[in-house]
C-alpha cells in the first residue's frame, strides 16, 4: 500500500506530484481526496479522473498486460499538484511474490496473436528502474523488446506464472 500526500503548490504549472508511469502489478485501487490523477490515452493526451464519492478507481497493471498478451493496457498514468489545496491518494497495489516470474497465459497464444512479452518478475522490475531512468522507458516494453528479439518466428507459449 501507498499513501502519497501532495501539498498545495503556488505554481502548479511549474510541478508535478509524481512522473507518468504504469505500476508493475496486476490492479491498483486508488482512492483519492481530490482531482489530479490523469491518465494517458492511445493519443498520448492527459485526462483527469474525476473524483466519485465512495468510489474507487481500479487500474490494470503491467503483469496484467502481460498475461493477457497485450489483451488488456496497463495504465499510464501520473500525479499532478494544484494550488488550492492538497491532495491524497491512497493505492492498494496488487502483485504476484517478488521473484514469481510471469507470462502470457497459454490460451490467449496462439497462430493469431503470437506471443508478446517474455517472462517478467517484480524483482525484475525493481532491477530495471534501479539502472534506467524511469522518463527515458518502461520495463513492460523491455520486455516485449526481448521477447521479440527472442522469439522472432517462432510460437512459444508460457506459462501464466511460475
Amino acid at each position: 500500500m501507498a499513501v502519497n500526500c501532495y501539498p498545495a503548490c503556488p505554481e502548479p504549472h511549474l510541478a508535478l506530484g509524481m512522473p507518468p508511469h504504469s505500476d508493475y502489478g496486476s490492479l491498483t485501487i486508488i482512492n483519492q481526496s481530490s482531482t489530479g490523477l490523469q491518465i494517458m490515452d492511445h493519443g498520448k493526451n492527459w485526462h483527469s479522473v474525476p473524483v466519485i464519492e465512495e468510489a474507487l478507481v481500479v487500474q490494470p497493471g503491467d503483469q496484467l498486460e502481460i498475461m493477457s498478451n497485450g489483451q488488456y493496457k496497463s495504465v499510464i498514468h501520473r500525479a499532478t499538484v494544484n494550488s488550492e489545496k492538497k491532495r491524497l491518494s491512497i493505492a492498494s497495489l496488487h502483485s504476484l511474490a517478488l521473484e514469481k516470474k510471469v507470462g502470457p497465459a497459454p490460451e490467449l497464444v496462439d497462430s493469431q496473436h503470437p506471443i508478446s512479452y517474455n517472462e517478467g518478475s517484480f524483482s525484475g522490475f525493481l532491477d530495471y528502474i534501479s539502472g534506467n531512468d524511469i522518463m527515458e522507458g518502461r520495463y513492460i516494453r523491455h520486455i516485449e523488446e526481448r521477447s521479440m528479439k527472442v522469439n522472432a518466428g517462432a510460437n512459444i507459449a508460457l506459462g501464466h506464472f511460475r
